[in-house]
């Protein structure tokens, strides 16, 4: 099959072949007059040789089975290969590498610099693409030194990323006939992503502090139990009773803090990374309320779900059992905290979610905020929302909610079973999902926990 390069090399074979022509005609029809000059011949013989002579340049150049096109295609064809090649080991490395023009501009590319930084980098200048000050300083040093840099930075967002760059000068050396522009000097850029190693020493040291300070006093307490049991209370079933229950309390607590720790730390650790599968909200709301409805039934409660969909569904890019869990941590949390008899709604839509009440006090991202940082119209945004009827939240609590181990109430936190850190789970969630988190209270009307997601783009 010809491609748009055979037939543009056949059109330059083409303009070769009939310039050839005309010069060959032109000298020989020179010649021809110069030997009927020399040697006196008849005009009209010097004429029949010539024509004699353009009849077989003729038959050369355009009447024999011959391509002129072939011997460049073959030549062009062979150097493509070796460029395919390349490229092919370009493309297969699994992390960005970048070949950038001298004056920064990206000229190559491979898929994996795309999915890094979320667009197509060819033709858009380095800076443009990684906003670091770091990356322009080890290009700018590249340039000056002729050597290879290497530095670390930071590519900000929802979750920062580590990265580590590697910039190398490629100096070509030009033949006397090669045209400069084409032997430009370049750059290969070469950008590692840290976050997993920088995450899994913050997820050590957090896991030591977190731990030892959430332990420790359920620890001295349950060691001050059984030195009590072991002493004076050796014999005193009643005692021992009383101090077991405690202590399976304590224990029982204390499985739930390393669980929520666990699972924090898990979620820390791939918080770079967004899920790819696809998950509809709705059946995830679903789920959620078939699983909690016993516990709503020991408070007296319900647990409603409306979708304000035409269609019914809403499918998001995400992870299944992580979308599940923020919602199911966010209607437990409705259903323990709420005044009696708890009426618990999750709601599923697109675009601005209903506002729990005009004067109600809000934190976290707007719709708007989460649309501008995506990309998107806010109307394309996907929402879920669980609210409630209880008393509300204070002004000063609100900001805090997120944080790990905060606690409006602590001693009602560790009455329910609370750890202090199941909001701070649903916001590294929403953060690797490249969401959004608003939290809306009323004094006296409840609590609105708005989670925003993007749409799944297939």
């Amino acid at each position: 099959m010809e491609t748009g390069l055979d037939k543009e090399i056949a059109k330059v074979a083409e303009q070769v072949r009939r310039t050839d022509f005309m010069w060959a005609a032109g000298l020989s029809g020179g010649a021809c007059g110069i030997l009927a000059t020399l040697a006196n011949v008849p005009v009209l013989q010097a004429v029949l040789v010539w024509m004699v002579i353009l009849m077989g340049l003729a038959a050369r150049y355009y009447t024999a089975n011959v391509n002129w096109s072939v011997p460049v295609q073959r030549a062009v064809q062979n150097q493509l290969v070796v460029f395919q090649r390349l490229r092919a080991v370009m493309n297969a490395l699994p992390e960005p590498v970048i070949m950038l023009k001298g004056d920064g501009v990206v000229e190559m590319a491979n898929p994996a610099t795309a999915e890094f930084v979320g667009t197509e980098p060819e033709g858009k200048h380095m800076t443009s693409i990684f906003r670091a000050p770091a990356v322009m300083l080890a290009l700018e040093d590249a340039v000056k030194s002729s050597q290879p840099q290497v530095t670390d930075f930071v590519v900000s967002g929802s979750v920062d990323r580590h990265c580590r760059i590697y910039v190398t000068p490629l100096a070509l050396e030009a033949e006397d006939d090669f045209d400069s522009e084409l032997i430009e000097d370049r750059m290969l850029v070469f950008v590692s992503d840290l976050s997993t190693e920088r995450r899994l020493e913050q997820m050590r040291s957090d896991f030591i502090a977190n731990a030892s300070h959430e332990l420790r006093t359920p620890l001295a307490s349950m060691l001050g139990f059984i030195e009590t049991l072991r002493g004076h209370a050796r014999e005193d079933k009643e005692v021992q009773e009383k101090f077991l229950g405690i202590m399976q309390s304590q224990a029982e607590r204390m499985l739930r803090l390393v669980t929520d720790l666990m699972s924090l730390s898990s979620i820390e650790l791939n918080e770079h990374m967004p899920p790819e599968t696809r998950v509809d909200l709705v059946k995830v709301a679903e789920e959620v309320r078939a699983a909690l409805s016993p516990v709503a039934g020991s408070y007296e409660g319900t647990i409603e779900v409306q979708s304000l969909l035409n269609d019914g569904t809403q499918i998001v890019e995400g992870d299944r059992d992580e979308l599940i869990q923020v919602v199911q941590n966010l209607t437990d949390n409705a259903l323990k905290y709420s005044q009696e008899k708890p009426k618990v709604t999750i709601l599923i839509g697109r675009g601005e979610p209903p506002v729990l009440a005009e004067a109600a006090l809000r934190t976290g991202e707007t719709a708007q905020q989460i649309s501008a940082r995506a990309g998107l119209s806010a109307g394309d945004l996907v929402f879920i929302q669980i609210r409630d009827e209880g008393g509300g939240i204070r002004r000063q609590d609100l900001p805090r909610l997120t944080e790990r181990f905060y606690r409006v109430d602590v001693e009602e936190s560790k009455a329910r079973g609370g750890t202090g850190l199941g909001l701070a789970i649903v916001k590294h969630i929403i953060n690797r999902h490249k969401g959004g988190l608003q939290i809306e209270s009323a004094s006296g009307q409840g609590s609105a926990f708005t989670c925003f997601f993007r749409p799944s783009r297939k």
